[in-house]
C-alpha cells in the first residue's frame, strides 16, 4: 500500500467540464509530487437552502481528518454563502496548509487566471486577426470586480491599438443566457446598433445571443462575430458552435499543488504559465478546429454511451428488491460498471444507519462499517470498521495503491447514511451521470432502512401505544395514564404543576418543506422538554404536531412552576433550528398551579386548551392589526440581534412615520412600548445564555447589547426579580420551598 501524503480537495459539481480541467491540473501535478488525492464533493451543489439535502455538506466533515497533510479549496464551485462559511469553519478547525483557486479570499494564498489578461487575448484575436474596431462587451453584474475586470481588458487592448471602448458599448448582464437573448433582442428590433463582434463574459450570454439569434434566421457570423469565454461546453446544443476562450484551469490547478507544496515543505514554488488559449467555432469567421472538434465529440459520445447503459440497465429494480446489506452489496457489484472508469468502490455506511433518526448528528468519532464493493485486487468482503476521523480503514479492502480517491456523501430526506469512496487509477473522476446513479443507491438504502423499520413497528407494536412516534416522547394517552399514576402516590401538602405550549403557532402546514421542518424542529424541543423533566423528575409529552405538555407533582411554591413555564419558552423560542425558521410570538403557553388533592386530569387538561387558544386569540388579534408586517419584520430583526443599539427614530425614517405616531401603534400593536420590548428581548436572550452557556454574566450582558455591566444586572433584576447569578444557581427555582 501507498504510503505517501494525502492532500484533499474541497470542490462541488465535479462532473462539470470546467472543474474537472481543475481537477485534473490538481490530480496529475500531485501525483508528480509524490502526494495522494482525497476528493470531498456534494452532489445537489444548490445555491440557496433546501430542506432535507443539506446534510450532504457533511460531507466536508471529513475534512478535518488527521490523514489530510494539507487542502485545495475550488472557491468557484461553492456557490451557496453558507456552506463557503461552513468549510471555511471546517479548514480553520482542521489548522493545515491550504491554497484556494478561483477566488481572492483575505489572508489565503489564492490561485486563479488573470481575467484582465485573457479578455485582452480575445480582444487581440478580434483586432488583430479579424480586424474588428467595433466591438461591444457584455460583461457581468455592474459593481462587481471581476466584471470590470473583463472590459478593463478589452479597454487595454482597443486603446493600444488607438480604438475608443464608449461606455454604451459596455453592457452589463447576469452571467446567463437570458441578458444574452435580451441583448439580442436589442440589436434584432435596432433598439442598439449591430457592432462588428460582441465579447460575452462567459458562455452561457453567448448563447443566449446565438439561440435568439438563431430563432430570427440573423447569421453568425456574417452578420457579426460572437466570442465566449470560460469554455463550460455544451456548444454542441448551439448554433453555430460557439468561438470561445478557454481559462487555463488545468494550469490552475498544477499552480495550487505546487503552493500547497512549497507551504508543506519550504520551498519556493515553481511557476506555471497560466495563459489561456481561443477554442476556433462557427462564431466568428476562422471557422471550428477539426483536432477540437474530435475531441469534443469524443467527449458527448462517451457521456452518451453511459447514459444508455444507464437508462437501459434495470439497477433502480434490482436494489429495490434488496432485503439485506449484503444483497445491496451484490447489486451495486453487479452494477458498478455503470460508473465510468471507476477501479475501486468501497460503501462507507455509519453503525446505526438503520435505526438513527434524521436530526443525528455523527461526528469524528462515529463508527462506519466499510463494505468491499469492487477493487483492483481481490479483497475480503467482510466489512471493516473504523472511525470516521480516519476517513477509511487502515488497509482498504483490495485497494493497490490510493493515488485517486473521491467521497461522495449517501444521504436521504435530511438523514446521513454515509459515504462512497471511488477510487481511480489515473488523473480521472466521476462525471454527471454518476449524479443519478447515486441518486439511485441512497434512495434504495432508504428503502431498505424502511423495511427494517417495518419489521420492527411490527414487533413492537404494542410498545407505541403510549409514546409519540416522532419524538418518542409520552403521547396523550401516556401522559393522562403516568400523571394519574404520579397522583395516585401523591403526598399531602404537595401540588401539581401542569404546562400546555403550542409552538410554531402561524406555520404553514400545507408547505412540504415547512412541515418537514417543523418535524425536525419538534424533536429539537422534544429534547428540551424531555431534559427539565429529566431533572425534577417531572413528565413531558406530545400531544399532535407542536403541542406539548409538562406535569409534575411534588412540594412546589408557585414561583417555581412559573420559572419551569418561564424557561420551556425561552428555551423553545431560542432553539437554533427554531430561531432560524419560526421566531417571535409563535409560543402560546397555559399552566395550572393547583394543590394535588385538586387534581382532575380531564378537567385540567380542558382548562390548559382553553388558556393557549385564548393567548392564540390574542396574537391572531396583534396580527390582524395595520401595517403589521411592517413592524413584525423590525421586531423579529431586533428578537434575532439583541446585541445591535436600537434606536427608535432610526426605524421611524426607514417606515416613514413621525416618532409619536411609530410609538403609538407599536405599543397598540405589541402591547408594551417600543423601549420595553428591546428590554424585554435583550434580558429572554440573557435568560437562554445563562441556563445554556457557561459564559460569565458580564460576557452575556455584553453579548445582549449592554456596555455597561452594572446597568445589565440592574435592569435584569429589574425584569426576572434576581441577579443573573442567582437565576442561573437557582435554575428552576428553589424546590424546598413549600405550599
Amino acid at each position: 500500500m501507498s504510503q505517501r501524503p494525502f492532500i484533499g480537495i474541497i470542490t462541488a459539481k465535479v462532473g462539470n467540464p470546467e472543474q474537472k480541467q481543475l481537477l485534473s491540473g490538481i490530480l496529475v501535478q500531485a501525483d508528480a509530487m509524490g502526494m495522494d488525492t482525497a476528493v470531498f464533493s456534494n452532489i445537489y451543489c444548490f445555491d440557496k437552502y433546501y430542506a432535507g439535502t443539506e446534510v450532504e455538506n457533511r460531507i466536508y466533515d471529513l475534512i478535518t481528518s488527521e490523514r489530510l497533510s494539507g487542502l485545495i479549496l475550488t472557491a468557484e464551485s461553492i456557490l451557496n454563502p453558507d456552506l463557503q462559511q461552513y468549510i471555511y469553519q471546517r479548514i480553520v478547525e482542521r489548522n493545515v496548509p491550504f491554497v484556494v483557486t478561483g477566488a481572492k479570499l483575505e489572508g489565503m494564498v489564492c490561485i486563479d487566471n488573470d481575467v484582465t489578461a485573457d479578455f485582452e487575448a480575445i480582444t487581440r484575436h478580434l483586432v488583430e486577426v479579424h480586424h474588428l474596431t467595433d466591438i461591444d462587451i457584455l460583461t457581468g453584474f455592474e459593481g462587481l470586480e471581476t466584471s470590470y475586470q473583463r472590459v478593463q481588458g478589452c479597454r487595454n487592448v482597443l486603446e493600444e491599438h488607438g480604438i475608443s471602448l464608449p461606455e454604451n458599448h459596455v453592457i452589463y448582464g447576469d452571467f446567463w443566457m437570458i441578458s444574452g437573448e435580451k441583448l439580442a433582442m436589442e440589436y434584432i428590433e435596432k433598439k442598439r446598433r449591430i457592432p462588428q463582434a460582441v465579447i460575452c463574459a462567459n458562455d452561457y450570454m453567448a448563447y443566449g445571443i446565438c439561440d435568439k439569434f438563431l430563432e430570427y434566421g440573423v447569421k453568425l457570423p456574417e452578420t457579426m462575430s460572437v466570442v465566449g469565454y470560460e469554455y463550460v461546453g455544451r456548444r454542441f446544443y448551439h448554433s453555430p458552435i460557439l468561438t470561445t476562450y478557454r481559462r487555463n484551469r488545468y494550469a490552475v490547478g498544477k499552480m495550487a499543488v505546487n503552493q500547497l507544496f512549497s507551504i508543506l515543505n519550504q520551498t519556493e514554488p515553481a511557476e506555471i504559465p497560466v495563459t489561456g488559449e481561443m477554442i476556433l467555432g462557427g462564431t466568428c469567421s476562422c471557422g471550428i478546429g477539426l483536432q477540437q472538434l474530435h475531441e469534443e465529440l469524443q467527449q458527448v459520445r462517451q457521456v452518451q454511451e453511459y447514459t444508455d447503459l444507464n437508462f437501459e440497465s434495470n439497477f433502480e429494480q434490482q436494489l429495490t428488491t434488496c432485503r439485506s446489506v449484503s444483497d445491496y452489496v451484490h447489486v451495486l457489484q453487479e452494477f458498478a460498471y455503470l460508473i465510468r472508469e471507476v477501479k475501486g468502490l468501497w460503501l462507507c455506511l455509519y453503525e446505526d444507519w438503520c435505526t438513527s433518526t434524521a436530526e443525528s448528528i455523527h461526528n469524528g468519532d462515529s463508527i462506519l462499517h466499510c463494505h468491499r464493493v469492487i477493487s483492483q485486487a481481490k479483497g475480503s468482503d467482510i466489512p471493516q470498521l473504523f472511525r470516521r476521523k480516519e476517513l477509511f480503514p487502515e488497509t482498504l479492502s483490495g485497494a493497490v495503491n490510493r493515488e485517486f480517491l473521491y467521497f461522495a456523501p449517501i444521504f436521504f430526506a435530511g438523514r446521513e447514511l454515509g459515504h462512497f469512496i471511488l477510487q481511480y487509477d489515473k488523473p480521472d473522476g466521476y462525471d454527471t451521470i454518476f449524479g443519478d446513479w447515486l441518486k439511485i443507491a441512497s434512495n434504495a438504502l432508504e428503502s431498505l432502512r424502511m423495511k427494517n423499520d417495518l419489521c420492527t413497528l411490527l414487533e413492537c407494536q404494542n410498545l407505541s401505544a403510549h409514546h409519540d412516534t416522532i419524538t418518542g416522547l409520552l403521547n396523550k394517552t401516556g401522559f393522562l395514564h403516568e400523571m394519574q399514576f404520579s397522583y395516585e402516590q401523591a403526598s399531602e401538602g404537595q401540588s401539581c404543576v401542569m404546562i400546555l405550549i403550542r409552538t410554531a403557532v402561524f406555520s404553514d402546514d400545507t408547505s412540504l418543506d415547512e412541515r418537514k421542518s417543523l418535524i425536525h424542529t419538534d424533536r429539537e424541543i422534544a429534547k428540551i422538554f424531555q431534559e427539565i423533566a429529566d431533572s425534577v423528575h417531572g413528565l413531558c409529552a406530545r400531544f399532535s404536531d407542536r403541542v406539548f405538555a409538562f406535569g409534575v407533582i411534588g412540594n412546589f411554591s408557585r414561583s417555581y412552576a412559573e420559572r419551569i413555564a418561564d424557561d420551556l419558552c425561552t428555551l423553545i423560542q431560542y432553539q437554533p433550528d427554531y430561531l432560524k425558521s419560526v421566531g417571535t410570538d409563535s409560543i402560546a403557553s397555559e399552566f395550572l398551579y393547583i394543590p394535588a388533592e385538586n387534581i382532575n386530569l380531564a378537567e385540567n387538561i380542558s382548562l390548559l386548551v382553553s388558556g393557549v387558544r385564548e393567548k392564540i386569540q390574542i396574537l391572531l388579534s396583534m396580527r390582524n392589526q395595520p401595517n403589521f408586517d411592517e413592524f413584525e419584520t423590525v421586531r423579529k430583526h431586533i428578537f434575532r440581534n439583541p446585541e445591535k443599539e436600537w434606536s427608535a427614530k432610526d426605524i421611524c425614517r426607514k417606515l416613514h412615520l413621525s416618532y409619536g405616531h411609530f410609538c403609538a401603534l407599536y405599543r397598540k400593536m405589541f402591547g408594551e412600548s417600543f423601549h420595553q420590548d428591546v428590554i424585554r428581548f435583550r434580558i429572554d436572550f440573557a435568560k437562554y445564555l445563562l441556563l445554556t452557556t457557561s459564559y460569565s454574566p458580564s460576557v452575556i450582558g455584553f453579548e445582549c447589547g449592554y456596555r455597561d455591566e452594572k446597568y445589565f444586572f440592574r435592569q435584569f433584576r429589574q425584569v426576572t426579580g434576581t441577579t443573573p447569578s442567582s437565576y442561573r444557581n437557582g435554575e428552576f427555582g428553589n424546590k424546598d420551598q413549600s405550599v
